[in-house]
């Protein structure tokens, strides 16, 4: 099938709009844990897209690369990206900060915060074949086993 305008701009027009609205959805936490896989889904799909967009119009985005417009809304963007990262990292979500401080806690700890018997977890993990022996903290757990951590908190949490 051969590229076309008549197909590729509805699609980046309305994916456009539905990772924007999903954007506008999380940032204020509205449908939380919805709205994310939605964003991210259709955010692959809407570069997938933004690809095709390119590729229609290639000619016309040359004129524009010659004159140096683009160079302005780089350093912008980039800026702002650059900006947004350094925040997150010196000022963490609360929810990343508990998770890696459980993670990181005595098992015993670590299983009474998440109100999960201790036995009981240790069978799913066992029954995974995931050993739960020498290990010190939740983290030890996947580590030990080459496991992946999203499974452990799982077979941990179930």
């Amino acid at each position: 099938m051969k590229l076309d305008r008549k197909y590729i701009t509805p699609f980046i027009s309305v994916v456009f709009l539905a990772v924007g609205v999903s954007g506008i959805l999380m940032f204020f936490h509205l449908f939380d844990g919805y709205t994310e896989v939605v964003h991210e889904c259709l955010g692959l799909f809407f570069v997938v897209c933004a690809v095709f967009h390119i590729i229609l119009n290639w000619k016309a985005l040359k004129i524009h690369f010659k004159k140096g417009v683009f160079i302005p809304s780089l350093l912008g963007v980039l800026t702002i990206s650059v900006t947004l990262i350094i925040v997150e990292i010196m000022n963490p979500p609360v929810d990343i900060t508990i998770i890696n401080k459980v993670i990181k806690a005595p098992i015993n700890d670590a299983f009474k915060a998440l109100d999960v018997d201790y036995s009981a977890a240790s069978g799913r993990l066992k029954a995974n074949g995931i050993s739960i022996e020498k290990a010190m903290t939740i983290e030890d757990i996947w580590i030990n086993n080459n496991a992946d951590p999203e499974k452990v908190i799982d077979l941990i949490t179930e």
